[in-house]
């Protein structure tokens, strides 16, 4: 419309100055009219379509921030059509990859819990001979296939974390002690001991349940990882307004390349491929359930030395 308006004035003012029909202040006289006239047009135009303008100058935090409230004009109106249409379409799309999505969750999980039968008949039947090698063998490869299979749940039920969040004061050692009793099979088949340095009456605020599960995936790396007769170390002291857990052993270490990638999902890294044992799953989890909580984390490492996890709880008792 604009440029339409400045060619049709620019050809009347060209064929009228043609004509000798301008004098000197006539010209004057209609360009400045003709300026008038298009200021007036644009302000009309702008504070007729300003909430477009608007919506398309500024940054949408959510899809409901894209829709035009009372429009004035025909543009407002066919873009609030356009950006209702688009929403609808959102929603529907959402919903029908949160259902694709639940149903995937459903059905991963009956699966996992249809083979923890069978593992749990194998596990009980390498228990009635055991001390036979070849039966110690079969267990080992149980205690791996629960491990992960576990994991499993573990991811699928962070997916609903709000539903299932406890927070309440949690005495941290006898957390740790039942963590250390889970894995005691681990601990000795791995020639790995557990050393506990933790006052009995320090508690955090924290989920109990949610608090093991990370102290597990923690720990079980630090046993798999840890040289033979060496300690798993466990300790806490008051720093400042936090408690502070560190969880160290003593072993392969990680590369300095690898530190800061080993929480992302599958991320399984040189110790991967030297050991063939990571899933790439443990240290996601820690990550994940560690943030929903919102406690801080940190872990620092040196190749073939130590290994330190720090773990922060904040409001301690």
């Amino acid at each position: 419309m604009v440029i339409l308006y400045i060619v049709t004035f620019l050809g009347l003012f060209l064929l009228y100055d043609w004509l000798d029909g301008f004098e000197v202040d006539g010209k004057v006289y209609f360009v400045f009219v003709s300026l008038v006239l298009l200021l007036l047009f644009l302000l009309y135009r702008y504070f007729t379509h300003r909430k477009v303008y608007r919506q398309l100058s500024s940054r949408p935090t959510k899809p409901e921030d894209m829709l035009i409230q009372n429009p004035h004009s025909v543009l407002e109106e066919a873009y609030a059509q356009s950006m209702y249409a688009n929403l609808q379409l959102y929603h529907s799309q959402m919903n029908h990859l949160k259902n694709r999505q639940q149903e995937y969750q459903t059905m991963l999980g009956h699966w996992v819990h249809q083979i923890k039968t069978p593992v749990s008949v194998i596990s009980m039947l390498t228990q009635m001979n055991e001390g036979n090698e070849d039966f110690a063998k079969i267990q080992a490869s149980v205690n791996k296939i629960n491990y992960n299979l576990s994991q499993i749940l573990t991811y699928l039920r962070t997916e609903d974390f709000a539903a299932d969040l406890k927070i309440e004061q949690v005495p941290l050692r006898n957390a740790m002690s039942e963590v250390i009793n889970d894995l005691k099979d681990f601990f000795i088949s791995s020639s790995v001991y557990p050393s506990v340095s933790i006052e009995g009456d320090l508690s955090v605020y924290t989920d109990r349940k949610w608090l093991k599960i990370m102290l597990y995936q923690v720990m079980n790396n630090a046993i798999k990882y840890s040289e033979p007769d060496k300690n798993v170390q466990m300790a806490a002291k008051i720093a400042e307004d936090a408690v502070v857990l560190s969880i160290t052993n003593e072993g392969a270490g990680i590369e300095p390349s690898d530190l800061y990638r080993v929480f992302d999902l599958f991320f399984t890294g040189e110790n991967g491929r030297r050991f063939g044992e990571s899933t790439g799953m443990g240290l996601y989890l820690v990550k994940k359930i560690a943030d929903m909580l919102q406690h801080e984390y940190k872990l620092e490492s040196i190749v073939d030395g130590a290994t330190t996890f720090y773990l922060y709880f904040k409001n301690h008792d």
